[in-house]
């Protein structure tokens, strides 16, 4: 959109008065230097604005290398604050951000002249990239810690600038204009945005700050609450006030009245500026009196999704058992005219008007128009806090079960099944939650066009076909990735902690081969596939019910994707498929089996361990990194030792596991290499990719020789230096034969003998020579009796060929000598002397 067009639109949206050009004073932008370094621009472009006088509420701030006093790294260049604001970096008070690049090809986005809907804005180029990667970064940084429903930012490269505009469904931007030559653009934006409301600067007007009697309330109410939780492993509660996220006051206005929740940092938070957006709070309820779950998102505004608070109206109709206990449930309303003037996003609006007009060029995904929705529910423990593994299978069994009803009598398929969606209540038992990406159940079964759900418990199927209708069968092999996950993370098994599970966050950008479009798609579930082919086999859990449990339904997982793949050509394993389908749509088949383990006896009590693969912190990854070079190092340098002492004993060298002080590395090194065709790039489950990458590297790639690897605890740096050989042994001596000694022609490689008789040093060293191993000699140039024997040795071998030719045979190579044959040894110019 151009830029006139731009605040045409946003003054006609939102600035109910005129703007009188007289208003507006002058000012001069030729003095920033923007062919400079960037950092010479920040404050020029702060003087001239705050200067001029057009938004006397606010200023604009260098943050660039403001210290955050929330601890915040991310931190754009500059920031405009209220007034009253403290000079530093503080998400909490800023209205917008502008970042600033000195460079033209620094601008993320291409112009739209001359384009078509074909043709893409956003530049791919390396500093183009990383300049949208930042921008997309501090909306998102400023979205999680306002409730917002849209922001305003501003990007500057050179002497142009973009508006840009951001709400949960996506981002416009204007066309770039030349603020020195046209500066009352930017200009006129200021003066705007200085004028209006709060609501009209996006701040959604349903959430107010709270007062410090109010965040006392929260604070006690959380605190009691962790406490009678005891002993279950609630950590993600914060009773203390986080600076990062103030306290604030949320209201949710229903039919009936309105709602008001005491809420302050949120245990879940989205990691985006667009999208669903979904922010999880243990909020204190004002009307209950006690601490609750509050869900704050934005769903799709489409005809075809039900809200979630119909959905849970449509359950509770159906008896479905085992659904959280909902409080209040509805979409986000604000005062007007109209009597239901929901919170949407308006990005959709400006993309295509009835086909024809273009108003943004932009060939994406279909855009969405995504509503403002709240929930407040009872608040339940996560699975991840079970007590036993018997409780943990108790509560899937409940979600199976809740699973089976909503989808034959309430026609509801759930579709994102995963550990923070299946929770246990006060009284031990299941309840599945989250019913936000549910849809009902329609004979046509039209997939999505894009898929849902939590990626690492989508079933298989749905991860190599992005394209698959979603059914029940997934949401019942989602149920059993649930279960694996919580029992390799939580009960005790034969594994070690060098355990490899890193094939639930396989994810893989490449050609879509079963859509046929050449799309690049993500695409997974390969490594699933042979983790139930090859290694669930081996695994055994102390709990036999559970290990019981979970071979024999992965078991029925396994058979069902593999006769999927077999099915077109095998018509055994097409009637094979079918009947397994069959029995999964009961969903009865996997019931009964977590009903027999149920009614077993053996299950121990409070067997429940902390996480065998929690999340690392970046000091942990990086000891971790350098746990596995220092053992790799060492393991390399005492092979080579062993390799050297083997060889003067004339004994075969040992293997890896063999070498004393490295058996715990060579351990980790054999139980690597079995799971190699399964270890994805991403390595143990919940560990960051990019670390856990490196570390699968290190065992691969140590050379022969590396450098000391300093400790990060050392305080002083020692000197670098390469590791210490062990002393190569004396070669052995060799007897010295009476006979001519044979050497090769450098001809035809034959052989030949010389009659001169050497010393047995002179001897020695001949066999050095013939056998091309300069390192083995025990002189550093030839002697002349030495070339002279050579040169003998080159003029007989070419008469030898000559009469060879003349008989039509071809000559035979020599395998006489003291050692195996050799290739013939490189042509030599020197002539006897």
């Amino acid at each position: 959109m151009p830029p006139r067009g731009f605040l045409e639109a946003f003054m006609r949206l939102k600035i109910l008065r005129k703007l009188n050009p007289e208003d507006l004073p002058e000012v001069d932008f030729s003095g920033v230097p923007f062919k400079k370094l960037e950092v010479e621009m920040y404050q020029p472009l702060c003087d001239a604005i705050n200067d001029s006088g057009v938004c006397s509420d606010f200023k604009l701030i260098n943050v660039s290398s403001s210290v955050d006093g929330n601890g915040i790294p991310l931190r754009p260049d500059l920031a405009f604050v209220p007034i009253n604001a403290e000079d530093l970096m503080d998400y909490t008070v800023m209205e917008f951000f502008l970042e600033a690049k000195a460079k033209d090809f620094a601008d993320p986005f291409y112009g739209t002249e001359g384009n078509t809907l074909n043709n893409t804005i956003e530049k791919m180029e390396g500093q183009s990239a990383s300049t949208r990667g930042q921008l997309i970064s501090y909306a998102a940084a400023l979205l999680s810690r306002q409730h917002r429903t849209f922001a305003f930012s501003i990007v500057v490269c050179g002497q142009y600038a973009r508006f840009l505009r951001w709400d949960r469904a996506g981002c416009i931007v204007s066309d770039k204009f030349d603020y020195v030559e046209e500066p009352d653009i930017l200009l006129e934006f200021f003066w705007c945005y200085a004028r209006l409301t709060r609501e009209e600067r996006g701040f959604d007007p349903t959430v107010v700050p709270a007062s410090a009697a109010e965040a006392k309330l929260l604070s006690d109410a959380l605190s009691q609450y962790i406490k009678e939780s005891q002993p279950r492993n609630v950590s993600y509660l914060q009773p203390k006030p986080d600076s990062t996220y103030p306290i604030s006051k949320m209201q949710l206005r229903l039919s009936n009245g309105t709602r008001e929740l005491i809420i302050g940092k949120p245990f879940w938070d989205a990691d985006s500026p667009c999208g669903r957006a979904t922010r999880a709070y243990a909020a204190y309820d004002m009307v209950e009196k006690k601490v609750v779950f509050a869900k704050d998102s934005w769903r799709d505004e489409d005809k075809d999704i039900l809200s979630e608070a119909v959905i849970y109206d449509t359950l509770k109709k159906s008896n479905v058992p085992f659904l959280p206990e909902v409080i209040a449930a509805g979409d986000v309303y604000v005062k007007a005219k109209k009597k239901k003037a929901y919170q949407r996003t308006l990005t959709r609006n400006w993309s295509v008007r009835g086909g024809k007009a273009v108003i943004w060029r932009l060939p994406c995904a279909e855009l969405r128009t995504l509503v403002h929705c709240r929930v407040i529910q009872e608040l339940a423990y996560p699975i991840t806090s079970v007590l036993s593994s018997k409780e943990a299978v108790q509560a899937i069994r409940d979600a199976l079960e809740a699973i089976k009803v909503a989808y034959h009598d309430g026609k509801i398929l759930h579709r994102d099944i995963s550990t923070g969606n299946i929770m246990i209540s006060k009284s031990g038992r299941g309840v599945l939650n989250d019913w936000d990406h549910a849809l009902e159940v329609i004979l046509r079964n039209t997939p999505q066009a894009y898929r849902t759900g939590t990626w690492q418990f989508i079933s298989i199927l749905l991860l190599r076909d992005p394209k698959k209708g979603h059914d029940v069968h997934d949401d019942l092999e989602s149920s059993f990735w649930v279960l694996l996950y919580v029992s390799l993370h939580y009960f005790p098994h034969n594994l070690g902690p060098a355990f490899d599970a890193g094939f639930f966050d396989e994810y893989k950008e490449q050609p879509d081969l079963r859509a046929g479009d050449g799309k690049i798609r993500p695409l997974g579930g390969f490594e699933k596939a042979g983790f139930l082919n090859y290694t669930l086999q081996d695994i055994i859990w102390e709990c036999a019910p559970l290990n019981t449990l979970i071979h024999v339904v992965g078991n029925i997982f396994d058979d069902y994707n593999t006769s999927h793949r077999k099915r077109n050509n095998n018509e055994n394993e097409a009637a094979r498929f079918s009947a397994i389908q069959e029995q999964l749509d009961r969903v009865d088949m996997i019931l009964n089996h977590f009903d027999t383990a149920l009614a077993t006896d053996g299950w121990p009590e409070s067997d429940a361990l902390p996480d065998q693969f929690p999340l690392k912190t970046k000091k942990q990854e990086d000891q971790m990194i350098h746990d596995f070079k220092s053992r790799a190092i060492a393991t390399a340098a005492l092979e080579r030792q062993a390799v050297a002492v083997a060889a003067a004993t004339h004994r075969a060298p040992p293997t890896r596991s063999a070498i004393p002080g490295v058996r715990s590395s060579a351990r980790l090194v054999q139980q690597r290499n079995e799971q190699q065709d399964l270890a994805p790039e991403a390595g143990p489950s919940r560990l960051p990719m990019s670390s856990r990458s490196t570390v699968k590297r290190t065992l691969d790639e140590v050379p022969a020789e590396l450098p000391m690897f300093r400790s990060k605890r050392a305080k002083t740096a020692p000197e670098r230096r390469p590791l210490k050989r062990a002393p190569k042994p004396p070669p052995p001596e060799r007897p010295v034969a009476e006979h001519r000694y044979p050497t090769r022609s450098k001809s035809n490689g034959s052989r030949r003998g010389n009659s001169l008789k050497k010393p047995q040093e002179e001897d020695v060293e001949m066999q050095d020579v013939r056998r091309r191993n300069p390192s083995r000699s025990r002189t550093k140039s030839k002697s002349k009796d030495t070339r002279r024997v050579q040169a003998t040795a080159s003029e007989k071998s070419t008469e030898e060929k000559r009469q060879t030719r003349r008989k039509g045979r071809q000559p035979v190579k020599s395998t006489a000598g003291n050692g195996p044959s050799r290739p013939p040894p490189k042509s030599s110019t020197r002539r006897p002397n």
